[in-house]
Formats: structure tokens, sequence, C-alpha cells
């Protein structure tokens, strides 16, 4: 077996045992067990738990990250449907990815935040990554003049990774699912691009 695979390896055994006991009660020596490895083929790919924990979120950001990346550099939209097209495509994609690991979500979301300063600095870095991702989705249009200039695209992208967050959180706490993820990405779409509609008498 290759050293990229057995550091895979090592890697969806943190992420299991986390998901199950949290990161507080998993250790080396349960991560080695799920693994099935000696406890020191561990220290070949980390030097400690810790470490192996920011390799492990950034991993399971990347996808996250991937589907910015590809929306950030695909044609430009350059009609107002195309872009509510791109944007609820792309919604539905991140939803998507978050609801068919409700764990995982759960433990990116909820536990790995707390476990010391550096990994709350961490999760805002990857926020502010894939906000980043998202305000150059919306740059691509407002260059063909979809999105009014005045507008933040900073803010912009930043809106829209939280109206994300504001589906997945609420979801991973209660452990439910969300429904029909393409129609709420319809419905974080037309809230960003529209507004929240005046209720009716």
């Amino acid at each position: 077996m290759g050293k990229q695979s057995r550091r895979e390896e090592l890697l969806d055994a943190a992420l299991a045992e986390c998901v199950e006991n949290g990161y507080a009660a998993t250790g080396v020596k349960e991560i080695t067990a799920r693994a099935a490895v000696s406890h020191g083929t561990f220290y070949n790919y980390f030097d400690n738990r810790r470490e192996l924990l920011d390799v492990l979120v950034t991993r399971e950001v990347e996808g996250y990250l991937d589907v910015l990346r590809r929306a950030a550099f695909s044609p430009h939209p350059v009609t107002e449907d195309e872009l509510r097209t791109q944007m609820q495509s792309v919604t539905a994609d991140l939803l998507g990815l978050a609801m068919n690991r409700i764990d995982v979500s759960a433990f990116l979301s909820m536990n790995v935040a707390g476990v010391d300063k550096e990994t709350l600095r961490s999760h805002l870095r990857h926020f502010h990554d894939l906000s980043g991702l998202a305000s150059e989705v919306l740059a691509n249009a407002a260059a063909e003049g979809l999105i009014d200039e005045s507008i933040s695209l900073e803010f912009a992208g930043q809106a829209w990774i939280s109206a994300i967050l504001a589906v997945v959180i609420p979801a991973v706490a209660d452990d439910q699912d969300v429904g029909d993820v393409d129609e709420v990405a319809r419905i974080v779409t037309r809230v960003l691009l529209d507004g929240v509609p005046a209720p009716t008498a």
C-alpha cells in the first residue's frame, strides 16, 4: 500500500472516530485501532493528533472549495436567468455535500471550532476562502453587468455562504433533512437576488 493510501486510511479512521465520539475522546490509540495499523505507523504521517485534525478538516473543506472553483472558472453568465441558474446549481451542490454526510457536517460545523483558538481561526479562514470564491463567482456576473456595481461583492459572497450555513447548521444540530435540496437552493438564490418578499395581507 502506498504512503498516500495509508495516510488517507488514517484520516478516514480519525474522521469516523471523531464523528462517533468527538475529537476530545479520539486519541491516537483509537485512530490506529480503527485503521488496523501500529501506533508507530501514525507517527510516520503525523506529528500528533492535533496536526491530523488540521489536515483532516482541510481535506473535508476542499470538496466545498472545488464546487466554488468550478463555478468561478466556468463561462460567465451573461443573462439574469443564467446567473440564477448558476447560483442555484452551486447552492444545491454545496447543500448536497453537507446533507449527504450530515454526521461529518455536524462534526465540522459544531465540534471542530471549539477544540482550541487555532481551530477557531482555521474555521474563520475556511469561511473566508469559501466566501472569497463565492465573491469571484459574483464578480463574473458583475463583469457582465448583471450585478449592481455599488454592491460590495465581498459582502455578497459572505452573505451567500452565510445563507447556506443558515440552512445547514440547524439541520445538523437537530439531525434533520432539509427536504428538497434543489427547492431550498432555489429559495436561497431568490432571497439573495431578489430579497425577502413582503408579507401578503
